[in-house]
């Protein structure tokens, strides 16, 4: 069985290694990008060659000719694009956030739950092995009663549209609060109840915030802290940024570095010291995972509804920056 799929627009920073990936999936077939950006065509023109490109991804809609799209525009612009393809029943995976306000997401939903399209969001840290083993362990009880994270992300200062705040909703807050959020209510399945945050623009001249601090509370009653900050030199950082966890409990510490995956086990049961580590491709496990929805042989790893329930965490994040108050959700 082949799936054709097609990638729609090439602004994502991550588009290019989506395009990657989905040229190594068997058993699918890229049936077209759709990107009318100079630019972004001469950047990818090796990844490009031998596929379909077309300025307009409208012409795609109703032509039958796609099981699935990639969607990796600038965030403002995931609204209009999801909505369209949902009209032509189309399944859908796209960028995070799903969008840079929360009624545009609700919306989103709407129409895709009224199509019956399946709607994906791309959050590849539910795929972090280690992530996966501290949610057993934490199930198992070999961590107590967990009571706090203290979480990072943080990244190199991306540019182009990501510091525009028409095109992204907002900085450093917007690009890396979600990611964090859905791990963690995915890791203990709860909900953010409260958020207290801090931004700032204090590294880059920029018209959006590249540093941000929250501190959140969970329906568990875990307290977290998340640096979502762009301060990671764009130079001279061997890699992107990070995506960590430190999670404690009355029994014990799980320490997580997503990128690449370690994890770190401090026990008090056991009275030791575990280390797990590897390496892999999260978007690989996530561009699978959509591609086997599509085949009816799994379920979207992250939903439309996933998606919002992180822009939420967001909205109320900007507002306690602006309010200097703690905002519940």
């Amino acid at each position: 069985m082949t799936t054709r799929l097609a990638l729609i627009s090439l602004e994502h920073v991550h588009a290019g290694h989506y395009l990657t990936s989905l040229k190594r999936l068997p058993g699918v077939d890229v049936v077209a990008v759709a990107e009318s950006d100079a630019r972004r065509l001469f950047a990818h023109a090796g990844l490009l060659e031998g596929l379909s490109v077309i300025p307009d991804y409208h012409v795609l809609l109703g032509s039958g000719v796609v099981d699935g799209v990639l969607v990796c525009s600038a965030n403002s612009r995931h609204k209009e694009m999801v909505l369209d393809f949902a009209r032509t029943n189309v399944p859908i995976l796209c960028e995070k956030p799903i969008a840079t306000q929360a009624a545009d997401a609700r919306e989103m939903l709407a129409i895709c739950q009224a199509h019956d399209v399946p709607l994906g969001i791309c959050f590849p840290v539910r795929f972090s092995e280690p992530l996966r083993h501290a949610k057993r362990l934490i199930k198992h009880g070999n961590l107590g009663q967990v009571v706090a994270v203290k979480a990072t992300n943080h990244g190199t200062m991306p540019g182009d549209w990501f510091t525009d705040p028409q095109l992204s909703g907002g900085g450093a807050v917007m690009d890396h609060t979600v990611h964090v959020v859905d791990a963690l209510r995915w890791l203990f399945e709860a909900e953010f109840t409260q958020v207290f945050a801090h931004a700032a623009r204090r590294l880059h001249a920029i018209p959006v915030e590249d540093v941000g601090l929250l501190t959140l509370e969970m329906s568990n009653e875990v307290f977290v802290t998340l640096d979502t900050s762009w301060s990671r030199p764009n130079q001279s950082f061997p890699i992107w940024g990070d995506c960590n966890l430190e999670i404690i409990g009355t029994g014990g510490v799980l320490s997580l570095e997503l990128f690449p995956w370690t994890l770190n086990h401090y026990s008090e049961s056991a009275g030791k010291h575990s280390a797990e580590a590897r390496d892999g491709d999260l978007s690989l496990r996530l561009l699978e995972n959509f591609l086997w929805t599509i085949q009816g042989r799994a379920e979207l790893s992250a939903t439309g509804v996933d998606g919002l329930r992180a822009l939420e965490v967001v909205e109320a994040a900007y507002k306690s920056v602006a309010t200097q108050q703690v905002v519940p959700l």
